[in-house]
């Protein structure tokens, strides 16, 4: 029963830190992207959006490389909120930088 106390507490202590970031986005969860750029001088970007057939209206959409869902406070590359993010951190669509 001690065991099972202390996990409890940091389970808790996890969830609030990730609500006051995720809590910035009103499109998902927050993500800690590799890479963020215009979906049109982003390095990258064409290769994989092609590969992945998503053809974009507006080639100056920011987008995100490398993302990963941010839990707490910790991102050492970008922290974004994206609107289309149904490729396992591929590639998120749609991106805005938020501060930690």
């Amino acid at each position: 029963m001690m065991f099972f106390k202390p996990v409890v507490v940091s389970t808790f202590a996890i969830l609030a830190t990730a609500s006051t970031t995720t809590s910035q986005c009103n499109t998902g969860g927050a993500q800690c992207c590799n890479t963020v750029g215009a979906a049109n001088s982003l390095p990258g970007a064409a290769v994989i959006l092609g590969l992945l057939g998503i053809v974009l209206q507006d080639l100056s959409v920011v987008v995100g490389l490398g993302c990963v869902n941010l839990v707490g406070s910790s991102c050492a590359q970008q922290p974004v909120c994206c609107t289309d993010n149904n490729f396992n951190g591929l590639i998120n669509i749609g991106c805005t930088p938020i501060s930690l």
